[in-house]
């Protein structure tokens, strides 16, 4: 009932297609790297607290807010992936056990981005309690498109790592060149203090690097808008993300 009538296709930002060949199935994809600051972490985690969501949840409606600026609607099917062991006999197993998991994110009535993220974080709880049903049989019953969101939203934790037994390691990012997705964000939030390291990966066929430079840069200057006020609307928020792109 959620996912009924949800668009198939998003407006999405673009450029004139490139000429560039799919690999496997899957679409051939750029990523933009950029860092959060340790500041900027630190103001945004600030503004997830006094709001009752996570860092996941104000990055979500960031990259929203964005994609309503730039023409892409205002009912957005915004995927991201959860890992699938919530039985704790799964725990220790090896494999692959991820689902992706749909949230329609609603921007309808530009509300102030506290308010969408009032929002986010209740379609984001109620989509989580049903992560556990199968992505086709969500595209088999909602009439999704099969080949997954044209937008995702990844969620890393670097806390991972503790599990390595007598070891150090670091987390490092290896781009496949290839995705399914037309934009993704994913991002790799460190516990405690420290920057987020964050790629927007792209489809090539859709958007090409500078467009998605400008995108990463625009995602930046809303997440400083909105950890200094959350209560401008977001049509304010756009117009501040275009005036920078531009003065870019």
């Amino acid at each position: 009932r959620t996912l009924a009538d949800a668009p198939r296709e998003l407006a999405l930002p673009a450029e004139a297609p490139a000429a560039v060949p799919a690999q496997r199935g899957r679409r051939a994809a750029g990523v933009v790297e950029f860092v959060l600051d340790e500041r900027l972490h630190a103001d945004v985690d600030r503004l997830a607290r006094t709001t009752g969501t996570s860092m996941f949840m104000v990055l979500h409606a960031a990259l929203a807010t964005l994609l309503t600026g730039h023409g892409a609607g205002t009912d957005l099917p915004i995927g991201t992936m959860v890992a699938g062991r919530g039985d704790d006999q799964l725990a220790d197993l090896v494999g692959c056990f991820l689902n992706t998991v749909v949230l329609r994110t609603d921007t309808a009535g530009d509300p102030s981005f506290a308010e969408l993220l009032t929002r986010v974080r209740e379609t984001t709880l109620s989509a989580l309690d049903q992560q556990d049903v199968p992505f086709d049989e969500v595209v088999g019953a909602a009439g999704l498109r099969p080949e997954g969101p044209q937008v995702m939203v990844v969620h890393h934790e670097q806390a991972d790592l503790e599990r390595l037994q007598g070891g150090v390691g670091d987390l490092v990012a290896v781009p496949t060149g290839a995705t399914r997705a037309e934009l993704t964000l994913s991002f790799y939030e460190p516990r405690g203090e420290g920057p987020v390291h964050c790629g927007l990966i792209h489809a090539l066929d859709r958007l090409g690097p500078a467009k998605a430079r400008r995108l990463a840069e625009e995602l930046q200057t809303l997440l400083r808008t909105v950890a200094d006020d959350a209560g401008q609307r977001l049509s304010q928020l756009s117009g501040v993300t275009h005036k920078r792109s531009e003065n870019a």
